[in-house]
């Protein structure tokens, strides 16, 4: 018992050594030479993970990236590009493929059990060989968007709709030049709002500038948002990832490729949704082929970012790099197992528990293989380092996930130490749960919220801690 106690002292002073930045390794969570391009995380139960490979196509772990197996059958072709999972019903699951020669197969493929079975969905979609991006509606599983590029650019490019889950698709690229579409974010609290990030080549051969595009109507209309990134004549510019802040969806980055004529690519970042963007790639490769791959903003914050480079034939670093001022500086964050020589295609993070990145390497083609998924581990926001300062200000963040079902994280901080109530409230002003209620010390908490015993809806909740009141919606879909 003696020797339990001391164990458990010794556990808990080396906790507290830490910041809440984490325990700053990278770890090989998944080893594998297959090229990781696509990765995804079940918003409900965040253990479930799923990857997507070049040539090996999905694999899927349980246990949080201990243990991987192949998810494959009923696909028919394995080169997955993009995954994107049903925040609603996350049995329901969409991935992408891309043709590299197979064209009769390759296209949208749907799983309804949770990746057991695939089955090819997107027959509407004539010559949709080159599914680059997929986003989900976030209370409707059959409302379904997927980017289409296609390498010879004779047929379907472009950014696709369906509103019976995948039976049936249709164009929906008004106003977008007939860009491909190689990535698309989508608003969680107004999911009428979509962003998409295109490249070059139209069905017609003509070319022009890489264009990030804006809809406010559900893809029905859009418009180019490229105030502040300047806009060559040619088409080699390609937008390759965007991010959505869930804490301020005004709040978006971008990754635009660094071409051979000018050095206009880079990070970009936009706070007013699009009306102007501002570039912030201080601290990263400056050169041409300068590909940011990947991009994330990490949940429940506003400030800190994540990029993955990819390969190319000039631009030497690569891995992941992470900025914690909004993007003013950035500096690289590999070490432990992850390098800097690996292109990370995808990543992902989970916020529950210890919150972990996970990033997967996409390989080189010259290579023509990768090296696996690396995950790197935050400890919970409320262990904090004594001696790194408390909360400057109150402050209740965002929920997340948001859409939930049926739990979600409520975080907060105090400066102060006091009496604190955190109360859940329905439409109509009832009390549906008191979360917290008692004296706390000053310092950084979170909650989670289990709503398995209410209905879908909105709710409010709510933090009163002495004179300082917030309130901010979270919405329950069932």
């Amino acid at each position: 018992m003696k020797s339990l106690l001391l164990f458990c002292i010794f556990f808990l002073s080396s906790v507290m050594l830490y910041s809440q930045d984490g325990i700053e390794t990278w770890s090989q969570s998944y080893s594998t030479t297959s090229r990781v391009y696509a990765m995804a995380i079940n918003p409900v139960n965040q253990n479930i993970l799923f990857a997507g490979t070049l040539d090996g196509g999905i694999f899927k772990s349980t246990n949080e990236g201990i243990n991987w197996a192949a998810s494959n059958t009923g696909m028919t072709y394995n080169h997955v590009q993009c995954l994107a999972i049903s925040a609603s019903n996350p049995n329901i699951i969409f991935a992408g493929t891309d043709s590299l020669g197979g064209w009769a197969t390759s296209g949208v493929y749907k799983s309804t059990d949770a990746g057991a079975t695939w089955t090819l969905v997107s027959q509407d979609i004539y010559d949709s060989k080159g599914i680059q991006a997929l986003v989900v509606h976030p209370t409707n599983p059959n409302i379904v968007y997927c980017g289409v590029f296609n390498a010879l650019a004779v047929s379907a490019v472009g950014l696709w709709k369906s509103t019976n889950g995948g039976v049936n698709w249709f164009a929906s690229s008004t106003g977008m030049d007939n860009k491909q579409v190689l990535c698309i974010a989508l608003n969680p609290l107004n999911p009428n709002v979509l962003y998409s990030g295109t490249s070059m080549m139209s069905p017609s051969g003509s070319t022009g500038p890489c264009k990030i595009f804006k809809s406010c109507d559900a893809g029905a209309t859009w418009t180019a948002a490229v105030n502040g990134i300047p806009q060559l004549s040619t088409d080699n510019n390609p937008i390759r990832c965007l991010s959505i802040s869930n804490v301020d969806t005004n709040l978006l980055i971008a990754g635009i490729f660094m071409n051979a004529t000018a050095l206009t690519g880079g990070m970009y970042k936009t706070t007013n949704g699009g009306q102007m963007w501002t570039k912030i790639h201080t601290g990263l490769v400056n050169a041409t082929g300068t590909l940011p791959r990947s991009c994330l903003i990490r949940p429940g914050t506003t400030n800190e970012y994540f990029v993955g480079m990819d390969n190319s034939a000039t631009a030497t670093a690569k891995g992941v790099f992470r900025t914690t001022d909004g993007g003013a500086t950035w500096t690289s964050f590999v070490g432990g197992s992850m390098q800097n020589t690996y292109a990370i295609r995808a990543m992902v993070y989970k916020t529950t528990v210890l919150e972990t990145l996970y990033a997967g390497d996409g390989g080189t083609a010259t290579a023509n293989s990768g090296t696996g998924i690396y995950e790197y581990s935050y400890l919970p926001s409320n262990i904090g380092n004594p001696n790194s300062g408390l909360p400057s200000k109150f402050d209740l963040l965002q929920n997340y996930p948001n859409p939930f079902n049926p739990v979600t994280k409520i975080s907060y901080q105090l400066p102060s130490s006091g009496f604190v109530r955190l109360t859940v409230y329905d439409m109509l002003g009832r009390e549906t749960a008191v979360l917290v209620n008692g004296y706390l010390k000053a310092g950084y908490y979170n909650v989670d919220f289990n709503a398995a015993g209410i209905p879908s809806g909105i709710y409010f909740y709510r933090l009163t801690a002495g004179s300082f009141i917030s309130v901010k919606k979270m919405i329950l879909v069932k």
